[in-house]
């Protein structure tokens, strides 16, 4: 998840508040839906986004054959509709997104990160990688071009990517892209890591060499979902600023939770939270900020 879909509001123009959101009809008090959505995927709406907001919510309920009051009590229910939400949560994001977003931070890896992890690493241990909030794949592609482009790593790692948004991890994993969006890879990393899917360049493949070093699964930083395996490096970039501060806190302090001892995290510019995750030290890689963890290593399992 990148955005939030309403960051150019469309139809939305000089909303103020909930009752401007409100529609004749709703029973259910818009700021109940935002409280709902806030609670199960962090999502935050500034208000000229409120409009927006409640005409999806208007939109989904008469395509279910409800009212908007049996609709929220439909997706209200904890473990229950999750194939509902899903629709919800996608019509209420978007998948805005780019290979090597934020230059510095992949300098830092590859100059820094990656070669103090791996002269650390057991011998014959794998890194793990993680693009939390991968979108479409882009950011979790560019790790792992770096990580291959190391060649004392001998390709020895997986890059794993996550994002609330089904319909997003899908697209990550055709790993196919027109060029406009292979345009930000550098010129050499273009020629060996992608190739034309036809002539005419209308689309380029992620090539094997890295697909099999990639995974994507369908994760929420807020539920805290099911990990079994610990990371050497989390990048979480373009996601956080789009969260309450309660929810910032708690995605970072659970993000810092499957970090090894050693491992970094990398948010993107101005997505710091309010207070240091337990048993993380903030640092500066030639002006990038990070946070490693250099104590209360976590439960660990490696893939």
């Amino acid at each position: 998840m990148d955005k939030s879909a309403f960051d150019t509001p469309s139809g939305a123009t000089g909303a103020t508040g909930s009752e401007t959101a409100r529609g004749d009809n709703d029973v259910v008090a818009p700021q109940l839906w935002y409280d709902l959505i806030l609670r199960r995927c962090g999502l935050t709406f500034r208000s000229a986004q409120l409009a927006g907001v409640m005409g999806v919510v208007r939109e989904q309920a008469k395509a279910r054959g409800c009212t908007s009051e049996a609709y929220y009590q439909l997706l209200s229910k904890p473990g229950e509709n999750a194939a509902e939400w899903e629709t919800l949560v996608e019509r209420l994001i978007n998948h805005e997104t780019s290979f090597f977003r934020h230059p510095p931070s992949f300098d830092a890896l590859q100059r820094h990160i990656l070669p103090e992890l791996r002269d650390a690493r057991p011998r014959g241990g794998r890194l793990n990688l993680w693009s939390a909030g991968c979108s479409t794949g882009q950011e979790a592609y560019s790790l792992a071009m770096v990580a291959m482009d190391d060649e004392a790593l001998k390709g020895e790692f997986t890059v794993w990517g996550g994002d609330i948004s089904r319909y997003a991890i899908d697209v990550a994993r055709r790993g196919r892209y027109g060029p406009r969006a292979v345009a930000s890879v550098r010129a050499d990393y273009r020629q060996r890591f992608l190739r034309q899917v036809n002539e005419a360049g209308a689309e380029y493949e992620i090539v094997d060499q890295l697909r099999q070093r990639t995974r994507f699964m369908a994760s929420n930083l807020v539920a805290n979902d099911s990990f079994s395996v610990s990371y050497d490096v989390i990048f979480c970039h373009n996601v956080l600023i789009y969260f309450s501060p309660a929810a910032v806190t708690h995605a970072v302090a659970f993000l810092a939770s499957r970090l090894t001892l050693g491992g970094y995290l990398l948010l993107g510019p101005g997505e710091a939270p309010s207070e240091r995750p337990p048993g993380l030290a903030q640092t500066s890689i030639n002006g990038v900020r990070a946070f490693q963890r250099r104590s209360t290593r976590p439960t660990e399992g490696r893939a």
